[in-house]
């Protein structure tokens, strides 16, 4: 049954646990009757482990690409400049070098959430959540539209940086060699299972339960773009960032997200394989026809993605009270919820 249309058999048995979880989104009180909050400075625990798993792994990782693509480890290959543009345009480095570092980076989200009271994909927001399916479906379909946007007011602004350029040369090589599909999958699926677990499942459920869904979103949409390093992928991935947040919260569930990750990166790669070397413009051929493809299915999503938000309120990711599962009991300590 859904929560926010209970019958009148059933009137006012969910009304007040789920304003109070909205309120208080951890029920649970100490003796003293004071609410349990959670421990937001583990984030930053995880954060920093994060980050530096990530780093390690891609350490390790590159000098495994090297060995394997030029047959040995030495100083003056690693001081080549045109050693990591070898590298990425071998299938091993670029599975090397892009996909392996990424399961270094959701591993410490995904060992905290173990270590959680809650069950992990609970606390992760790996659960069905109250958005029907054409509900994911519509805000899949808006991602890619607001990450066009993005780019195309960020393109007025600032010149693509020479590393979106040579990331753009690397898709062009493997896509036009019969690796295209492959490539849309590995790109499309690797970040969106991964880098949603750890900023969306694991940070911004935390900080949303610590602070609000302002504070949780924003500051978890802003390290999902500073991860992306290169200033000009920073800013044009934040507003997507906050949008995956939004539908992440409204949605209570982080597949939505995941699936729309999945559906820009891969619309993505296919654009830039298809557009010509020296030509970034989205709106030229033959590029303009996936982009007026996303115009329109995009605005479609958009409008669907709007009235499942209004249609179906706001459980918060992860909240176990407002998506029909049972509390936890009450406990007497700040655990990590």
């Amino acid at each position: 049954m859904n929560p926010y249309h209970a019958t009148d058999e059933h009137a006012g048995e969910f009304e007040e646990p789920i304003l109070a979880t909205l309120v208080n989104p951890l029920p649970d009180n100490h003796p003293d009757g004071s609410p349990v909050r959670p421990r937001w400075w583990t984030t930053l625990v995880v954060i920093a482990a994060s980050g530096a798993a990530f780093l390690f792994a891609s350490t390790v990782l590159a000098l495994a690409a090297v060995w394997i693509v030029y047959g040995e480890v030495s100083f003056e290959i690693l001081g080549s400049a045109a050693t990591m543009a070898t590298l990425f345009e071998s299938r091993w480095g670029l599975l090397l070098l892009f996909v392996m570092p990424q399961f270094a980076l959701v591993a410490v989200p995904l060992a905290a959430a173990r270590l959680s009271p809650e069950p992990m994909t609970r606390r992760l927001g790996l659960v069905r959540g109250t958005w029907p399916t054409w509900a994911w479906i519509g805000s899949a379909l808006a991602t890619p539209l607001v990450g066009l946007v993005s780019g195309i007011l960020v393109g007025l602004f600032l010149e693509e940086s020479d590393g979106l350029k040579e990331m753009s040369g690397v898709f062009r090589i493997h896509g036009q060699n019969g690796f295209l599909v492959p490539l849309a999958l590995m790109i499309g699926a690797t970040p969106a299972i991964c880098e949603e677990i750890l900023f969306r499942g694991y940070i911004q459920t935390r900080l949303v339960r610590s602070f609000s869904p302002l504070v949780g979103g924003f500051v978890a949409s802003f390290l999902f773009a500073a991860f992306h390093m290169d200033l000009v992928h920073v800013v044009a991935v934040f507003p997507m960032g906050v949008f995956l947040g939004i539908v992440s919260y409204r949605s209570g569930s982080l597949f939505p997200a995941m699936l729309g990750h999945f559906v820009n990166n891969v619309i993505s790669v296919v654009m830039i394989v298809m557009s010509p070397e020296d030509e970034t413009d989205v709106l030229a051929a033959p590029a303009i026809a996936v982009t007026l493809s996303i115009l329109v299915v995009g605005i479609l999503g958009m409008a669907a993605t709007v009235a499942a938000a209004v249609m179906y309120g706001p459980p918060g990711i992860g909240d176990s009270v407002a998506l029909g599962a049972t509390p936890l009991p009450n406990s007497s300590s700040d655990g990590d919820r």
